[in-house]
């Protein structure tokens, strides 16, 4: 198929769905590398459905596979290629793959333009020559290449293999990783995700234009250290932005950043205020970090879009509560009183004494509820229906707060006096039934973790999340941002 006519605006469709791959540089020895793990048993693992041929001079064999000396050796066509070669031997090999009519090339490879030094930068030049005149696309140098749960590409042993929506763009290996799994713990799932490195062909511009047309994609997220083309890249984020949420983390923000930058990728990182206006013109989202990016991501993908940013704090523990008014009003939301009636009903199921009816509400009373339930052979399930004179009826009259667009739900958990292993099963699991009951916009945060016992009992809890579909936070300033961001329709940065 000539070059022209590959499926994709920028031909990364073998890219991406490959129906072969052949990995040069692997190790035959029995006891392999961690690159035998990474760009053999991952896409296995992951369901790779083409031949993959590992190739290295010494032949032999990696388990059952063959490992051929050369890729002019492989027996059936290639379409993509790992090179895990040092950076001297990648001209021939992509000699080799001109030859063989391989489709797209990515360079695990490190030791081009990203060092600064002449002779890496000739080189990558160099590639770049050989791949135009094979009509192939490079991906990277200096990066892990490609991720798609729906052909079985895949770089990580511990990637999901369930497809999702969000498409990622990174010019960070690491940070690839970091953010997939990220955002894979808070129940996330990938269309793509692709880590590019030095780009020195297929570039932040080109993928980002392939993710805005593909149909599997309905969030972006990128990671871009600079680029070489501003003009483009403003031009694609101000025609996909509209049309889909982009949510950038520009690294490299500050002099140390870009310094880092420009010796990491190679990067041309430009400067804050003109990133920061180019975002926000073109009405993406900007982040600071791979924290806030997932919180962003959950947000976007997870929680129903709130009418505006008046809500109800539900907790237990007076000076949790206190914490989380603070908190979230200070970063933009708004908590209103509640109305008397409301409070005046709401005082028949919660009593005073040990709680706050508010705004922020202290619902301390109604978890003793549930423990004398426990104890009385009621299960924790059984105490959350409508009518049930407990968390049930709360959430009904929470949902007749006509002001109210948004509940978050908040759990501090060590805050109350006793090991969070012994009073969470009993008090927030059915707080949790109640968040999946209530029909507004709700999210649960997770917060003032700091022992081991707490850290493992929120991980029930966040079994449970991901389980019923309730988007959950780990910090109630990043929940709040998140969640103003989408009531503005993604036009804040």
């Amino acid at each position: 198929m000539p070059f022209s006519s590959l499926p994709g605006s920028s031909g990364l469709e073998y890219a991406f769905h490959p129906r072969s791959m052949a990995v040069v540089g692997l190790s035959p020895d029995p006891h392999g590398t961690w690159l035998n793990q990474v760009y053999l048993q991952a896409p296995l693992d992951a369901g790779f459905r083409g031949p993959i041929y590992p190739v290295n001079l010494k032949g032999g064999h990696i388990g059952k596979h063959r490992v051929y000396p050369s890729l002019r050796d492989v027996p059936g066509p290639v379409d993509y290629v790992v090179s895990c070669v040092p950076a001297q031997h990648t001209p021939g090999l992509l000699e080799d793959c001109r030859a063989a009519g391989v489709k797209a090339v990515q360079l695990y490879t490190a030791g081009f333009s990203e060092t600064g030094q002449g002779e890496g930068i000739d080189l990558q030049n160099r590639l770049l020559e050989i791949a135009r005149k094979g009509r192939m696309r490079l991906i990277g140098p200096n990066c892990m290449g490609v991720y798609c749960p729906n052909s079985g590409m895949s770089f990580s042993l511990d990637f999901p293999r369930e497809p999702g929506n969000v498409g990622f763009l990174c010019q960070s290996g690491g940070n690839t990783i970091y953010l997939i799994r990220s955002a894979a713990a808070r129940g996330l799932r990938f269309s793509k995700g692709i880590s590019f490195g030095n780009a020195c062909d297929v570039n932040e511009c080109d993928i980002l234009e392939y993710l805005a047309d593909d149909p599997e994609t309905e969030v972006i997220a990128a990671y871009i250290e600079g680029t070489s083309d501003g003009r483009r890249l403003a031009g694609i984020l101000a025609k996909t932005a509209p049309a889909k949420p982009v949510v950038i983390y520009k690294g490299g923000y500050t002099d140390a950043g870009h310094r880092a930058a420009a010796s990491h990728t190679g990067a041309m990182a430009g400067s804050h205020e003109v990133w920061d206006g180019a975002i926000r013109q073109a009405g993406a989202i900007r982040v600071n970090s791979v924290e806030e990016m997932t919180d962003m991501l959950v947000a976007l993908s997870k929680l129903k879009r709130p009418r505006g940013l008046n809500t109800c704090v539900v907790g237990i523990g007076g000076g949790a509560s206190v914490i989380a008014s603070d908190e979230l009003e200070q970063a933009g939301l708004e908590l209103p009183p509640i109305p008397v009636s409301i409070q005046e009903r709401l005082q028949q199921i919660i009593p005073p004494a040990g709680g706050m009816l508010r705004n922020p509400i202290d619902a301390f009373p109604l978890t003793r509820l549930v423990l004398y339930r426990k104890a009385a052979g009621v299960g924790a399930s059984a105490s959350v229906a409508r009518g049930d004179r407990g968390w049930g009826d709360f959430i009904s009259l929470i949902e007749e707060w006509p002001d109210i667009d948004l509940v978050v739900f908040q759990f501090a958990f060590d805050i109350p006096p006793i090991p969070a292993s012994s009073w969470v099963a009993a008090t927030i699991e059915p707080t949790l039934a109640a968040a999946k009951m209530c029909r507004l916009p709700s999210v649960v945060v997770f917060h003032s973790i700091v022992t081991d016992a707490s850290w493992q009992a929120s991980q029930r809890m966040r079994e449970i999340c991901l389980t019923e579909g309730i988007p959950f936070f780990l910090s109630l300033r990043g929940a709040a941002q998140s969640i103003i961001r989408v009531v503005q329709g993604g036009k804040t940065g």
